[in-house]
């Protein structure tokens, strides 16, 4: 298990996965509660690495949510499409990351990032996979 300092996480879900960039995406993260969150909310963004700069796209947000010191529970997070309008093939063709951030309040308790390969295949598409952090 990773143990990351607010959250243990014991297992990450990613759908679909080793699919066009553009496509539907859902994570689904289940962990224990290390420490109380009061007023927790999650985004979920993807991340543009591009050589000179990064890009966050912000993909959706979890409703408020709590947690107790202890428990344990899942978060799921998804979006329709990963909008990349504006950007140039050769910008996305290349390492991104997933990043699915826990807040209490203004606070950032914690990120779980997933490295995700984007490549152009035969088809001229652009295809990622996302690897899950307890992956090694």
């Amino acid at each position: 298990m990773a143990e990351v300092e607010a959250l243990t996480l014991t297992a990450v879900t990613i759908e679909p996965n080793e699919c066009t960039l553009g496509s539907e995406l859902k994570v689904s993260i289940k962990f224990k509660v290390n420490k109380a969150i009061s007023k927790g909310v999650w985004d979920l963004m993807y991340m543009v690495d591009m050589a000179s700069k990064r890009k966050l796209i912000p993909l959706g947000q979890s409703a408020g949510v709590s947690y107790a010191a202890g428990e344990e529970a899942t978060v799921e997070l998804g979006c329709p499409s990963i909008e990349t309008a504006g950007f140039k093939p050769h910008q996305l063709a290349n390492a991104g990351l997933v990043i699915c951030q826990l807040k209490d309040g203004d606070e950032e308790v914690v990120a779980v990032n997933m490295v995700t390969q984007v490549t152009k295949k035969e088809d001229g598409q652009l295809y990622r996979t996302v690897y899950s952090p307890l992956e090694e």
